[in-house]
């Protein structure tokens, strides 16, 4: 077991690495027979999305949230799910926001 906490460009990337998309099956006289459809790569995937840096400690009262940079996803590797793949966009946060319990 693997975990990896990932930052990616934006949530249409994280899309694209973490999840296999389906086209919709279409019979030769246009009828839909299965409707386009995605499954995840991985058994355990965590999506942060943004997330924002911490506030000073008092937070003044004007304070407004500043985002950190990327779209963010932890992901668990379990047993044979190959891990390579992701280890391009794995980042290794001091304080993690969110851990696997």
């Amino acid at each position: 077991m693997i975990d990896l906490y990932l930052k990616f460009a934006d949530e249409a990337e994280a899309a694209s690495v973490l999840y296999t998309l389906h086209p919709e099956a279409v019979e030769d006289d246009g009828i839909t027979i299965t409707e386009a459809y995605t499954t995840p790569n991985y058994q355990n995937i965590d999506t942060l999305g943004v997330i924002y840096k911490q506030p000073p400690e008092p937070t003044p009262e004007d304070y407004v949230p500043i985002p950190e940079e990327g779209w963010h996803v932890n992901v668990r590797v379990v047993g044979d799910e190959d891990p390579a793949p992701l280890e391009q966009y794995a980042v290794y946060p001091t304080v993690p926001r969110r851990i696997w319990g």
